[in-house]
């Protein structure tokens, strides 16, 4: 694959994609005002009150918004929230649910309560439950529902569908393993910060259905030096994509979409080798992105 330090990663954020269609002077403060939707949960800021910080008329803020990303401000930021609530929740070892609450922006844990049973029909307790012992499939279907709207499919999927993909023989790579319990790439990034794009993941095609927590993930350095590999990966031909993300629902809707683009290519998958994935780069900021490269094997 071309050296990830010359090319830029296909985007796969629909905020960003979306304001690309608006004048310069328009895009800053639309900026302004998502950045602050994401980063000022706990505020309880209403949407009208970010319009007003953005120096956008909230008028004209609900109607530029509402044609841009087919929902009101109202319903993005709610949808945000549940977001958040939803990463919190399905941590391994999550806040206090008042915590949680507050955390989002909510008045109270039974207002969380109640748009949790509304949106996603379940509770606290039974999503926290829902994601520890569910597949891949299932947490994707539950994210489905906070993604962002589109006409016939959410815009991530849609992305996902262009997101361009090549055909890369690899020679045989190794790394050294790192015991990493529980292993989750938002938590590493917490831990390790820049320092996360040593590591490699791979984890078995064959299992890839199986309940998340049943996942055999095999996590290690692949920068050390090639006399420290304890675990290596064969050569062969992978098809490959490298992608700017900044959700789990984007995470998602990369990997399903490297799969269909295999199948839309006519290549065999190796069902008997590994998904790899590796992280080029990191944003520390508050916007929190990261640049992934995953990578399937291809019988040729």
């Amino acid at each position: 694959m071309t050296d990830p330090a010359n090319k830029q990663p296909y985007v796969l954020v629909p905020e960003m994609t979306l304001l690309e269609t608006l004048p310069a002077h328009h895009k800053k403060r639309f900026e302004m005002a998502l950045f602050m939707m994401h980063n000022s949960l706990a505020e309880s800021l209403s949407w009208e009150q970010i319009a007003q910080e953005s120096a956008i008329s909230p008028y004209h803020f609900h109607r530029q918004f509402s044609q841009l990303f087919g929902e009101t401000p109202g319903q993005y930021l709610g949808r945000v929230r549940l977001q958040y609530a939803v990463s919190l929740l399905s941590s391994e070892t999550p806040l206090k649910i008042t915590d949680i609450a507050h955390e989002c922006g909510y008045s109270s844990s039974q207002a969380m309560a109640k748009v949790l049973k509304r949106e996603l029909g379940m509770t606290a307790k039974s999503l926290h439950q829902f994601v520890v012992s569910g597949t891949s499939a299932d947490m994707a279907q539950l994210l489905d529902k906070l993604s962002h709207p589109g006409s016939n499919q959410s815009i991530e999927k849609q992305l996902a569908q262009e997101m361009p993909t090549e055909l890369v023989w690899y020679p045989a790579r190794g790394m050294k393993v790192k015991d990493i319990p529980n292993f989750d790439w938002d938590d590493v990034f917490e831990t390790l910060g820049e320092k996360s794009t040593r590591l490699m993941s791979t984890a078995p095609i064959s299992e890839l259905e199986r309940k998340w927590k049943d996942i055999s993930f095999t996590v290690g350095d692949w920068q050390v030096d090639s006399e420290h590999y304890d675990y290596f990966i064969p050569e062969g031909y992978y098809l490959c994509c490298e992608v700017y993300l900044v959700s789990d629902i984007a995470y998602l809707a990369a990997i399903e979409g490297l799969f269909k683009q295999a199948e839309i290519l006519g290549y065999q998958v190796n069902e008997s080798a590994h998904l790899i994935e590796m992280v080029h780069h990191v944003d520390m900021s508050p916007i929190g992105g990261a640049t992934f490269a995953f990578q399937i094997p291809i019988i040729i």
